[in-house]
């Protein structure tokens, strides 16, 4: 039986909090652009169009009130926990994407996640790129993989995905076009995180390999996260504008 959640407001006070910092990460990329001698000016243009983008996705919704979690949720207007938002994913069949988002039901500092796919060549079959959590104030917390029984994946090697992430994008229309807006930039931000992580996870899986089959391995209950990362937007911008990376 499904529970019901009340869905997380943005009152007046928490909108203009999130504006500001927001604000702040625009203007520092308008005064420091990304630019480096050892990055191709087509790397820095998409660089910078992905940092822009993953800022002001979230600025406007702060503007209308909302957030992220509240945009994601895809018009609901009360939150059910494990369902997902919206009901059968935002699915891209031209780039072979997809994506949702829902929550769980425990007590931690966020409120709930996106799952990022890419579609196998199976028919019907796909596998996880990653997920990122938000808090629920709609800010991104961090980046976690996940083993493969928690979304029904076929689990690639890393090296697999890895070669994904170059050319992953996610596009919709809708009242969700922004998010996976967002999704694709957040993706092409951090993907040397990403690549990390992948690798980290790998080495998990290969670890329990030892003792345990394949099959069992990745149906086992009691691994769930495998690998994670930070997924903090500013101190990502902050790092570009250091050390260009």
């Amino acid at each position: 039986m499904r529970t019901q959640q009340s869905v997380w407001t943005c009152p007046k006070k928490e909108e203009e909090s999130l504006r500001q910092p927001l604000r702040t990460q625009v203007k520092s990329l308008e005064r420091h652009p990304l630019d480096q001698a050892s990055m191709s000016s087509g790397c820095q243009s998409d660089l910078m169009n992905a940092a822009l983008a993953a800022v002001n996705v979230p600025l406007h919704y702060a503007q209308k009130g909302k957030n992220l979690v509240l945009a994601s949720m895809a018009g609901a207007k009360q939150g059910v926990y494990l369902a997902h938002y919206p009901e059968k994913d935002v699915v891209d069949r031209v780039h072979h994407t997809r994506f949702y988002y829902h929550s769980h039901r425990h007590p931690s500092q966020e409120h709930g996640h996106f799952h990022i796919f890419v579609n196998d060549q199976e028919p019907g079959g796909f596998m996880h790129l990653a997920a990122l959590s938000l808090s629920p104030r709609g800010e991104p917390v961090r980046w976690f993989s996940t083993n493969a029984w928690v979304t029904g994946e076929r689990m690639p090697s890393a090296l697999e995905m890895i070669g994904k992430l170059d050319s992953f994008q996610i596009q919709t229309h809708g009242r969700l076009a922004p998010i996976a807006r967002w999704l694709t930039a957040m993706v092409q931000l951090f993907s040397p995180q990403l690549i990390q992580m992948l690798k980290r996870r790998d080495i998990v899986m290969q670890r329990r390999s030892t003792s345990q089959t394949w099959t069992a391995l990745c149906e086992d209950r009691r691994l769930d996260v495998l690998s994670q990362c930070s997924a903090s937007l500013p101190k990502r911008i902050q790092q570009f504008q250091q050390r260009g990376f």
